[in-house]
């Protein structure tokens, strides 16, 4: 008779090697998808997100070197190949620039359709009497209905009209200062005790007290109040007042600095013809959008925009066209995913949104360990505007602004001239107040 098989044993320690082949398995999954859209130089770029420190040569192999981008669409050239030599000309190749945006990449702008009203909420003293408060309701409505916005507005108590910086916040108004009297933004729902515990907690990222005491106005909306960054929810506010599927959140947010700007230009304390937009990472890809449609913006400010920002998306070291899709379908219109493949087919890139700034100001801001945000490609796109603004005349930097060996400035480095300026900052994905001191000095100087 055969002797019965042993059973074996069940040992304790199979449950943590279990568990352990099993998070083997999904890290491996997760890293293979992440790869199927970002080259390894752009997988390295993404640990910038987490304040990684890089060896010299990890860094610089992410950085890359040469790109290549004879596809790059000229500036100074229409879509059917016509040279563009005048103004005049330039007038129209910008008209059909931000066609081509809308239609392959931001989705509708609407520029009809709808009313804004504005009714002032409160009015009082701030920052020890230098400044004046006022917080002003925004309205939008379509026949579909209405929708609000909540305005913070400092202006310095001087007695002549002051320039205005202008942009959206991303945690609501309550966060942008220490100041109790600011009112809830119009999308929150949190309570009391709530919004107390935030209240200032994003202060070092508007610098409101040293604008005031240089002469600036801030005004600020929350994000959410024009679009919740979600791609659910997106459509809860601005978005739902329009039959139109390709009005999008970065949209949305552009929409709504548009609808700020248009209670600044009407304010008699503001100076209409020294606005200023401002945008931080997402939040900058609107400012840079919303800036090129309007002309009543006179200087337009990214900072560390990245990828559909300022950054150039061909050779793109950082966020790719097609991660970013996979990640924000809501933020920018269907037809843009369809690039996610070969992004020299798109008929765009982010130099020649940056073109339709000129002949007014533009101002673009990186930091050196912002690899996600693609610093090298930001300079790139920056300086390969420049013919836009040559065209009306104006200095632009010139091509050995940098020493021997950089292909980007340093941080701690700034190039300015009368029309466009940029500065690189030490330092990770953020606004600071030393990215505000750049700012407000080169407005002294320019603006």
């Amino acid at each position: 008779m055969q002797k019965e098989a042993k059973k074996k044993k069940f040992r304790w320690w199979y449950i943590p090697l279990g568990i352990l082949l099993l998070l083997v398995i999904l890290i491996a999954a997760l890293v293979l998808w992440m790869h199927s859209m970002l080259p390894w130089p752009n997988m390295i770029a993404m640990t910038s997100n987490f304040q990684m420190e890089l060896s010299d040569g990890i860094h610089a192999a992410a950085v890359g070197g040469q790109r290549d981008y004879s596809t790059l669409p000229e500036v100074l050239t229409m879509q059917d190949g016509t040279p563009v030599t005048t103004e005049r000309e330039f007038a129209a190749r910008r008209t059909e620039i931000l066609a081509l945006f809308e239609e392959n990449v931001y989705g509708v702008l609407p520029k009809t359709g709808y009313s804004t009203s504005f009714q002032i909420e409160e009015e009082g003293e701030a920052l020890d009497g230098k400044a004046t408060r006022r917080q002003v309701r925004i309205t939008v409505t379509t026949e579909k209905g209405s929708s609000d916005a909540m305005l913070l507005l400092y202006l310095p108590n001087t007695d002549e009209p002051s320039p205005v910086v202008v942009g959206l916040n991303f945690n609501g108004n309550h966060t942008v200062l220490d100041d109790p009297a600011i009112l809830p933004s119009c999308a929150n729902e949190k309570d009391e005790e709530a919004l107390a515990a935030e209240r200032g907690k994003s202060t070092g990222r508007w610098s409101i007290a040293e604008a005031i005491e240089r002469g600036y106005g801030v005004a600020t909306v929350w994000c959410n109040d024009f679009a919740p960054d979600d791609a659910k929810g997106y459509t809860s506010r601005v978005v739902g007042l329009f039959d139109e599927p390709e009005f999008k959140a970065v949209g949305a947010w552009a929409f709504g600095i548009h609808r700020c700007v248009d209670y600044l230009v009407e304010a008699p304390e503001v100076d209409a013809r020294r606005i200023a937009d401002i945008g931080h990472s997402r939040l900058g890809k609107a400012a840079v959008w919303a800036g090129a449609n309007d002309e009543r913006i006179a200087l337009v400010i990214s900072n560390d925009s990245g990828n559909t920002g300022a950054s150039l998306t061909r050779e793109n070291h950082g966020e790719t066209l097609k991660s970013i899709n996979a990640m924000f379908k809501h933020w920018f219109c269907t037809r843009y995913q369809q690039y996610g493949a070969d992004a020299n087919a798109l008929p765009v890139d982010q130099h020649l949104l940056l073109a339709c700034v000129a002949p007014r100001k533009l101002y673009v801001a990186s930091a050196d360990g912002d690899l996600w945000a693609d610093p090298q490609g930001a300079w790139n796109s920056f300086m390969a505007s420049r013919p836009a603004f040559e065209l009306y005349g104006l200095e632009t930097p010139p091509d050995g602004c940098l020493a021997d060996g950089e292909t980007q400035p340093h941080g701690g480095m700034s190039v300015w001239t009368e029309a466009m300026g940029y500065h690189s900052r030490a330092g990770w994905h953020n606004v600071l107040p030393e990215d505000w001191a750049y700012y407000l000095d080169y407005m002294d100087k320019y603006l």
